[in-house]
């Protein structure tokens, strides 16, 4: 019998309890401790788990095979370049890193060592999301997509705007589906009272290399919390909910009328509608997405969102940045052409 992998979660906020909740009741891994900069954090987290508190990032590498960081956006590099150069397996919560050149240095780490980095973009582990890549095969063509990922401020993310903080988590999946480059954007930001530079609700028009045309809005000050997705191709309109992990497919097509003669004036235009609800299991993403991890560990499966992957989505959203004025990457190279 194989033995378990022994893991240890770096931060201990409230999606690091959600980590550490789920690897404590997972087949296969032993959840060894915690670590975060505050001790008072890390030691309430280790006493409510039954784990180790640990003082160091040094002390957590002799003792684990595989961490899961989930700490803030503007960390992650430092943090998980040292487990990466240590031989430790990396999930690392998304963003992936804050810079281009932070990015390259942690995909390159896992190369030199062998070992997996996968990058937290939880919606690919949605059953919905899994769905919808079923749906959309080669004999199904998209033309557009519509993403809306609205919520009132939670104060949970303070250190990145809404465009790295939500609308991250759609941009990694409209890529995924559409599998072509971005070669234009356009954006445009809301300024209100709580939010005069407008980082708190972004729109933005994307042009992929085969035609495909996404637009997003992502919001931290909509006093609703709203999750969707909804797909135009060829032949049908599919509309996807992220939180009731539901797709709804909708087609439209002429009546099939024997004599026209007899159809009322009001029904000429003969057009008739039909919506196919999906039945899709629900699962718990994270829960998927700890076990997809662990299963890479052992060389079982490899990364869903790999760094490569998780980088590509990273640039399109600091093209939107750059445009919205809000700050300029140092040494990013931007392949996406300017308006």
């Amino acid at each position: 019998m194989a033995e378990n992998i022994k893991v240890a979660v770096i931060g201990a906020g409230m999606m690091g309890k959600n980590h550490l909740k789920t690897y404590k009741n997972m087949n296969g891994v032993e959840l060894v401790g915690v670590y975060d900069i505050f001790p008072d954090a890390c030691k309430a987290a280790a006493e409510m788990f039954g784990i180790k508190a640990f003082s160091s990032l040094e002390e957590v590498a002799t003792n684990v095979n595989a961490v899961s960081v989930v700490t803030t956006s503007v960390t992650h590099a430092d943090v998980s370049e040292f487990f990466l150069n240590k031989g430790i397996h990396c999930l690392i919560e998304k963003p992936l890193a804050t810079t281009e050149a932070e990015c390259k240095r942690l995909i390159n780490a896992a190369k030199d060592n062998n070992v997996t980095l996968l990058v937290g973009h939880i919606e690919q582990f949605n059953p919905a999301v899994e769905q919808m890549h079923k749906i959309l095969s080669d004999t199904s063509k998209i033309c557009s997509i519509t993403a809306q990922r609205m919520s009132a401020a939670s104060g949970r993310i303070t250190d990145v705007d809404v465009s790295m903080d939500l609308m991250i988590h759609d941009m990694e999946v409209i890529q995924s589906l559409v599998k072509s480059p971005v070669v234009n954007v356009h954006a445009a930001a809301v300024r209100t009272p709580s939010s005069p530079k407008g980082k708190d609700y972004i729109t933005a028009v994307l042009e992929f290399e085969n035609g495909v045309t996404a637009n997003l809005t992502s919001s931290r000050i909509t006093q609703a919390r709203v999750r969707t997705l909804s797909v135009t191709t060829d032949t049908n309109y599919i509309d996807m909910d992220f939180i009731n992990q539901s797709i709804n497919v909708h087609t439209q097509g002429r009546m099939p009328y024997i004599n026209q003669e007899e159809i009322p004036d009001w029904m000429h235009y003969g057009l008739k509608g039909s919506v196919e609800q999906l039945f899709i299991p629900t699962n718990q993403p994270l829960q998927a997405e700890l076990t997809h991890f662990i299963n890479c560990v052992n060389g079982k499966e490899t990364p869903r969102i790999s760094g490569e992957n998780a980088l590509e989505a990273l640039r399109v959203i600091w093209t939107i940045q750059e445009k919205l004025g809000f700050f300029a990457q140092d040494n990013k190279q931007l392949s996406i052409a300017a308006e």
